[in-house]
């Protein structure tokens, strides 16, 4: 466990216990840092708290009087930026930036200046007086300091996390230049704590998390994946169905990370060894609130978080924009006017199943219809609709909520998912009974909807009556309208489309490019491809 500041200069003989209690008894009294009243009380020095800091938390120290900033890096900051947050870059090598600082820890200075610089930031602690003394020594006279990155890029668009940059990840939409590394006063110094709680509710940790949250809403990313390593923590985002690196991070932030997200998740933070479940609410850059599903799982390095992004914010999209051909639409809004039967939409997990069904709800939302959903979890809010939400830890599963919602006299009832055979089996008499019922599943494509029914335990003559038809789904990524080309794909390619190479000419294909507004990726957002399946009597 990591010593506090006043341990690590009581056990280099600096100050005594006498001194750090009457310091801790001024700290309780002003709400000072300890270090800041020790060097007001005259118990220690400027230099000495450096120092401390330095060997507490494991970052080397740097005297800058005895060893000026290479005058070539200096300039990488604007002036105006380094007095406002007492820091100075003292050194380039290659790709890493050395940036003196009188307090290493804080985050938002050290992905701010990443992003503002385009390199990766080495940390080194300094005293502020010695900070200060080499701003106002080491800049040239009426320099302009730069605002955009001395390696190119356009700030002012978008700029992408220092790891995402390397790896070629997507662009994360950040604040840059002055305003954004003035986000937190200078006086700020992170003094780390014991126990977990008090760790997890540390400045920098608070906004660590408050950058990951945030950059992943900018991102459109669906999913975050906060993954230990055995030397750091590795932040991906999950983009158009695809995993990209966004933040590396020093492993020992993982604690206070970990612990920060379960208390705001309303977790358990002692229990490291079972996975947990739970939500959080977070606020956007623009002040709207947007729902995370936190799930915790222990690995080799410790516990893994994977957070699913609810964006209430973007809306139930109508069943004519989710991507349907006009013969698949009309067959789907043709299931929908039955007054009763069972509709399935199948596919893999995060295939945009809720996102159709939600969709298919909104089309029939009407005064004269009581409609009841249950969920796990509600993920759209649908205005003129009765919302539920299963809780295991109270015994609300989808087959006991099911029994209970044929009693409030429904219309139109949405199940989230058919996951065993008594909810197979509520769910089919449900709709044998004068409901319709929309509902997911499992399968890989339309037909094999019956052989997965019969798997569960539903019988065949039931699901003959009861089911009204299947839609099957993918989503597939989306070519950026801002960039794509168009081109004539090779014979090879028209062929595995069985496409003959003189018809070609009249149908226009498209390549992805990349450009800023889809972070050179090419692609932007994603559509879905349906199979629809009427269950006719011949069937």
């Amino acid at each position: 466990m990591r010593k506090k500041i006043g341990e690590c200069l009581i056990q280099a003989g600096l100050i005594t216990e006498d001194d750090l209690r009457k310091a801790l008894a001024e700290h309780k009294r002003t709400g000072e840092r300890v270090g800041v009243v020790l060097v007001r009380m005259n118990l220690a020095t400027e230099k000495q708290i450096a120092k401390a800091l330095a060997f507490q938390l494991g970052f080397p120290y740097v005297n800058l009087a005895e060893n000026p900033p290479d005058p070539t890096a200096v300039v990488l900051i604007p002036k105006e930026v380094a007095l406002k947050r007492v820091c100075v870059a003292v050194g380039l090598e290659k790709n890493l930036l050395t940036v003196a600082m009188s307090d290493p820890l804080l985050f938002s200075l050290v992905q701010d200046l990443e992003f503002q610089t385009g390199y990766r930031i080495k940390q080194v602690v300094a005293t502020r007086g010695d900070i200060v003394d080499a701003i106002q020594t080491g800049y040239p006279d009426k320099a302009l300091m730069r605002t955009t990155p001395p390696r190119g890029g356009d700030l002012a668009v978008t700029t992408t996390a220092a790891a995402a940059r390397r790896t070629g990840g997507p662009g994360v939409e950040i604040p840059t230049g002055e305003t954004a590394l003035a986000r937190r006063p200078e006086e700020e110094v992170f003094e780390p704590v014991s126990g977990l709680k008090e760790r997890s509710e540390a400045a920098p940790i608070i906004d660590l998390v408050d950058l990951v949250v945030k950059s992943a809403i900018k991102s459109r990313a669906s999913d975050i994946h906060v993954e230990p390593m055995e030397k750091g923590v590795l932040i991906r985002h999950r983009l158009d169905g695809l995993l990209k690196e966004a933040m590396d991070l020093p492993k020992w932030v993982h604690e206070g990370l970990i612990a920060r997200l379960k208390i705001m998740a309303g977790m358990d933070i002692a229990e490291k060894r079972l996975p947990q479940d739970g939500r959080l609410r977070s606020a956007a850059e623009d002040g709207s609130e947007v729902d995370f599903r936190v799930s915790t799982l222990r690995t080799l390095f410790g516990e893994k978080v994977v957070m699913r992004v609810l964006d209430h914010r973007k809306g139930v999209p109508a069943l004519e924009e989710i991507g349907m051909s006009a013969t698949s639409l009309e067959e789907v809004r043709q299931f929908l006017r039955h007054q009763h039967g069972m509709i399935l939409v199948v596919g893999p997990t995060g295939s945009g199943k809720t996102t159709t069904l939600s969709s298919a709800l909104k089309a029939v939302v009407s005064e004269k219809t009581n409609i009841i959903t249950i969920e796990d979890p509600v993920e759209y809010q649908i205005p003129g609709v009765n919302q539920t939400q299963i809780n295991d830890k109270i015994k609300l599963t989808f087959a006991s909520a099911l029994r209970s919602i044929l009693r409030q006299d429904p219309d139109v009832i949405l199940l989230g998912e058919i996951r065993d055979a008594e909810t197979a089996k509520i769910a089919m008499q449900a709709a044998q009974t004068g409901h319709l019922v929309l509902s997911t599943l499992h399968t890989d494509d339309a037909p094999s909807v019956v052989t997965r029914l019969v798997d569960i335990g539903a019988e065949p003559f039931v699901i003959a009556s009861a089911l009204v038809g299947v839609v099957a789904q993918r989503l597939v990524r989306r070519l950026c309208v801002q960039c794509r080309r168009q081109y004539t794909p090779p014979a090879d390619v028209l062929r595995s489309l069985n496409i003959a190479e003189a018809g070609a000419a009249s149908i226009p294909f498209y390549k992805s490019v990349g450009c800023d507004q889809c972070n050179h990726t090419g692609y932007r957002g994603r559509i879905g491809i349906y199979e629809v399946m009427r269950v006719t009597d011949k069937l």
